[in-house]
């Protein structure tokens, strides 16, 4: 066996969006695209069906189109994949896609747009069908610092606009809704767009945010619709950030399809790669290729990481989700400079491996084995650690050799999370899904397991769990099992002491409950995320909330709103508000929407109250689940607590101004402890003040 180097290992390290697996440039080889497949995504799908309508002259088609969202999500890959299924549906032997790649390629920088001429395409079939081509790569950039991208995308929509019938261009644009929304302000304000129709291309680019958005009005039955927009059916835009790539479309989520070429087994395999060599065993990446090639360890990260979208908020596009794939089955280049190893991983391991098996002393095995388990996935999704000791000498700690390395091994851990990849790993990614933060109240859970034999001692941990553990994390054990025996040794014990053992059982605890739980779909909130997805679209189980949500905002069904505090005021003593009560009425559950042909779906279930709606997110699911429970109103999260307080707001200003509420008997407007506001026998509105 041989100190073998696998060109796979190093060709991963370009998957980060930081290196060329970073921004895509239509018809560029190498840019954004690791794989040399395209990933199929039901935009796709839907771009080309769009380019066959546009080459068959379909009545109705739209030949103006916005691609709507932030970077890495997508939207010029659906460019190529459009120019190409234009060139496929006119059977145009790749005319189209030639002129648009040789625009791409003719300067170092790509250009913002790209126009082909109908004279570039006499002869085909795409000369009357398409007639001339538009296509803006990104709606944000400009070509001389004295132009606002704003004012540049106006006029591009008042040259469509303003096209003669039946000369009209094929448009396409990637643009994200920060421009959008510059661009409705810019046309509002600026005077030298007086030829324009302001109103109209107002309401286009009004209809673009609203359609395309996740707001208010994306969690209504009779939302609008964005393919094509409703005011001007030549036009349509999808928003590529409510699409999931992790989720499943069909048999492989596009986030599967990557995972499974970046640990395909003959990539990994084969004389002179890692099947004969002499670091194998000990070899992070090797032992990652090996795990998620397992059907059933790759459909729990799957899950773990549509579980992240529910718990933060966020989708991965495609940009981290490459970036996620290099992260966790090898890492970053500047990972392996400390051997002096380059860009090298592989002489890395052999570096790292010699140093454990060779190494003269147990510190040196000690400090590589930590180096090399750190690279192992489940570190690497998680890669926050706590300072194991801040207010014990290091005097104290360096009476065990052992002990001082892992501190330090540990401290070093703490490194720069300047990359995008790293910095969303360790945020809200982490505190919310770190399997070293949960204790399952349920006795049979592996982590529970390690949590329970761990805090006896760093040697029952380890022997109770070996077989479960691969080999670099079993040599780790050894040695961390060793460190903490040199501390159970001594004949006098300081509480220093006592503490530096417990930070040693913790740390193993942390490294095995993080390895053990990202293999076996175990993990921090796992009930209550798979419980929040059960719901998302179970009308039973959304009006489980309905009871909760009414004992807040309407004890004993009345509902009442401080008008001081709904007018931006801060809160103010009893005797001092003013309150409008209501009976609150009824509150109308409804589940997440799907995708149609002309909308996009979302993974928001909401509750609709007095015409108000009350997005269900995960952080609402807990905080209502645990009010029921018993759990303090104060005790919910901030935006949860925010979104309660936002619609309490708005129905108590609706009322408050609601006269045939108020003259019906529904309404009534107390004045602090002077009296209220009420209806008299022949209709009027009066003041009653209390007696005294």
């Amino acid at each position: 066996m041989g100190r073998n180097e696998n060109p796979w290992v190093r060709k991963l390290l370009s998957w980060h969006g930081h290196d060329r697996g970073g921004v895509r440039v239509p018809f560029h080889p190498t840019m954004g695209r690791p794989l040399a497949d395209v990933l199929e995504t039901p935009l796709l799908s839907r771009i080309e069906q769009l380019a066959f309508d546009l080459i068959e002259g379909t009545p109705g088609t739209p030949r103006w189109i916005f691609l709507v969202g932030g970077p890495g999500n997508g939207k010029s890959e659906a460019v190529e994949s459009f120019i190409e299924a234009l060139d496929n549906a006119a059977d145009s032997g790749g005319l189209l896609a030639r002129l648009v790649k040789q625009s791409f390629r003719r300067e170092t920088i790509a250009p913002r747009c790209v126009r082909i001429a109908q004279r570039d395409l006499e002869g085909t079939v795409l000369e009357d069908s398409v007639r001339a081509l538009t296509v803006i790569q990104d709606a944000s950039a400009v070509d001389t610092p004295d132009q606002m991208a704003e004012d540049v995308l106006i006029g591009e929509l008042a040259e469509l606009i303003t096209a003669p019938t039946g000369e009209e261009p094929i448009f396409i644009c990637c643009a994200n809704r920060g421009l959008i929304a510059r661009a409705r302000t810019a046309i509002r304000q600026r005077e030298a767009y007086e030829w324009l129709d302001v109103s109209e291309v107002t309401e286009l680019l009004t209809q673009l945010l609203t359609a395309t958005g996740l707001g208010p009005d994306a969690l209504a039955i009779d939302r609008s619709q964005c393919w094509p927009l409703e005011m001007d059916p030549r036009f349509a835009a999808w928003p590529l950030d409510l699409d999931s790539i992790i989720a499943a479309n069909g048999d492989t989520s596009p986030f599967g399809h990557m995972l499974s070429k970046a640990v395909d087994e003959k990539e990994w395999r084969g004389q002179g790669s890692c099947t004969d060599c002499s670091s194998r065993d000990l070899c992070p990446f090797l032992t990652n290729a090996e795990m998620l090639r397992d059907t059933d360890i790759q459909h729990s990260l799957l899950k773990l990481l549509r579980h992240s979208e529910f718990a933060t908020g966020q989708r991965w596009n495609f940009r981290d989700c490459y970036s996620l794939c290099a992260e966790i089955i090898v890492g970053q280049r500047d990972d392996f400079e400390t051997k002096g190893t380059g860009d090298s991983p592989c002489q890395w391991v052999h570096i790292l491996a010699d140093e454990i098996r060779y190494g003269e002393q147990p510190t040196q095995q000690l400090a590589a084995a930590w180096e090399l388990t750190f690279h192992l996935y489940s570190q690497a999704l998680f890669p926050e650690w706590l300072d194991p000791i801040t207010d014990i000498p290091d005097t104290q700690v360096g009476r065990s050799e052992l002990t001082r390395v892992a501190f330090e091994s540990i401290r070093r851990r703490q490194r720069s999370n300047g990359t995008q990849i790293r910095s969303a790993l360790s945020g809200t990614f982490s505190t919310r899904l770190d399997p070293a933060l949960a204790t399952p109240t349920n006795s049979d859970a592996l982590i529970r397991l390690v949590e329970d034999e761990f805090g006896q001692s760093v040697r029952q941990g380890y022997e109770t769990l070996s077989p479960e553990l691969s080999p670099v994390i079993s040599v780790l054990m050894e040695l961390m099992a060793k460190a903490e025996e040199d501390w159970t040794d001594l004949v006098v014990e300081s509480r220093g002491d006592t503490k530096i053992r417990e930070s040693l059982r913790v740390i193993s605890s942390t490294l095995c409950k993080r390895y053990l739980g990202a293999r076996d779909g175990e993990y921090l909130h796992q009930k209550e995320l798979d419980q929040y997805e059960s719901m998302l679209n179970n009308q039973n189980l959304l009006r489980e909330l309905v009871p909760t949500l009414r004992s807040i905002l309407a004890p004993e069904n009345v509902f009442g709103a401080s008008l001081i505090q709904v007018f931006g005021q801060p809160p103010t003593e009893a005797s001092r508000d003013v309150i409008v009560s209501h009976s609150l009425g009824g509150i109308v559950t409804r589940g997440a929407v799907e995708s149609t042909r002309e909308r996009p779906g979302h993974d928001i279930p909401w509750l609709e109250v007095r015409g108000h709606h009350i997005p269900i997110t995960f952080d609402l699911f807990e905080s209502l689940r645990s009010h029921a429970a018993g759990a303090m109103l104060a005790s919910f999260a901030p935006h949860a607590r925010a979104a309660l307080d936002k619609v309490s707001n708005a129905i108590g200003g609706k009322s408050a101004r609601d006269s045939e509420a108020m003259l019906g008997g529904d309404v009534t407007i107390y004045i602090g402890s002077l009296g209220e506001l009420r209806h008299d026998v022949d209709g009027a509105i009066r003041f009653t003040r209390n007696s005294q």
